[in-house]
């Protein structure tokens, strides 16, 4: 009995080993992002300051936020909208969240359409709908454009709403597989009894099927959310008079080579206003996500 709990307790230690040496390697750049996007430039210049700021100052992120045009500038004479659009912040998360929250509904429609139903050439489209994936957005990013043009969607969020309305957008096909994984492990019976006492089959997928899919719909809204808010290539192109974060944070890049040295706690100080947002609502969601990701696909 002693030599099981002395190998029982010599498996545990290994594994805390294990975990903590991961979660030190993850977490290192985080950390030195928010250590150096504090650091004045005496702190940068002293080979004893290495992690905690002796002068800690707030200059670096005055300047990020300045650089990646953060808050919005109010101009007299000009609309609350144009206003408004002068934010990057404001930008970014009318563009992820609205998508996010759309492709949550319309990737499940389809996801079920996949999943549950028999039609004409659905293997086809199933195969038209992985090459969605496939496809890298720069090698049509000339018709997207020209598209968007004609319907008026350039420098409007519904450049990317409106793709995801129709269960596409943003990796939507990436999207519809995940629900269509999670539609064809739920039992064919619960269907068959709501379809006897009378239920149309919309009502079905909106009042049993969707609601049972909780776990789906947080691995889509979060993946989503995540990919809108990191996106720099279609949003370049969308968006020729407003920017979002993912674009604008590059400005904080640009600099003279003989600066990049001294303002690289500003260039780190951008990072970290980038990623707080995503990183707040992932602590906010970590436990739904996680327990989410085991039971993606997979319903007992």
């Amino acid at each position: 009995m002693l030599k099981y709990k002395i190998t029982g307790a010599v498996k545990l230690g290994v594994i805390l080993f294990l975990l903590v040496i991961f979660a030190v390697l993850y977490l290192q750049p985080v950390l030195f992002m928010v250590s150096l996007s504090f650091k004045s430039l005496a702190d940068i210049v002293d080979p004893s300051t290495r992690w905690i700021p002796s002068n800690p100052t707030m200059m670096n992120i005055e300047y990020a936020l300045g650089q990646m045009r953060i808050l919005p500038m109010m101009l007299p004479g000009r609309g609350l909208w144009d206003n408004l659009t002068t934010s990057t912040l404001f930008v970014s998360v009318l563009t992820a969240i609205p998508s996010a929250l759309v492709q949550l509904f319309a990737c499940a429609v389809a996801g079920y359409a996949f999943g549950r139903c028999e039609f004409p050439f659905k293997r086809t489209l199933l195969v038209l709908l992985a090459l969605t994936y496939v496809v890298p957005p720069q090698t049509i990013f000339i018709p997207l454009a020209w598209l968007n043009n004609q319907m008026g969607f350039l420098n409007n969020p519904m450049a990317f709403i409106a793709p995801a309305l129709f269960g596409h957008g943003l990796n939507g096909g990436l999207f519809v597989i995940i629900y269509m994984q999670f539609f064809r492990k739920i039992p064919k019976e619960l269907e068959e009894a709501a379809l006897i006492d009378g239920a149309s089959p919309y009502s079905v997928f909106i009042k049993i099927i969707f609601p049972l899919a909780k776990p789906a719909m947080v691995v889509v809204f979060l993946f989503s959310l995540v990919w809108h808010w990191n996106e720099t290539f279609l949003t370049g192109i969308f968006y020729t008079r407003i920017a979002t974060l993912a674009t604008q944070i590059t400005q904080v890049n640009v600099l003279p080579q003989e600066q990049i040295q001294t303002l690289m706690p500003a260039i780190m100080a951008s990072g970290l206003l980038f990623i707080s947002p995503i990183l707040i609502v992932y602590l906010f969601a970590q436990k739904f996500f996680t327990e989410s990701i085991e039971r993606t696909g997979v319903v007992e």
